[in-house]
């Protein structure tokens, strides 16, 4: 995947995640292409989707950390998370 195919799907994936707060009137994603999965993109897809991610989280907090600053953060929360809920994980009650 070169960076332009690479820069459309962040934008494609931010678009989606950021639509799920919207109303369907303010939506901007309406429009969005299925996205075909093919395993040789798979790395990029995952990527791609993690920068989403962190671009939705600064818009919303307005914090300024970076990719990797955001990727600690993210790390403290799923560790939080399974402290708290560590058995339904597994599908367990």
């Amino acid at each position: 995947m070169n960076k332009q195919e690479f820069d459309e799907r962040v934008e494609k994936f931010v678009t989606v995640l950021r639509d799920l707060y919207l109303d369907e009137e303010e939506r901007e994603g309406t429009e969005i292409p299925k996205i075909e999965l093919n395993e040789d993109d798979l790395t990029d897809d995952f990527t791609a989707m993690i920068m989403a991610v962190h671009l939705l989280y600064i818009g919303i907090t307005g914090d300024d950390t970076d990719l990797i600053g955001f990727t600690h953060i993210a790390n403290r929360l799923v560790f939080q998370w399974l402290l708290e809920n560590g058995d339904k994980e597994k599908g367990e009650s």
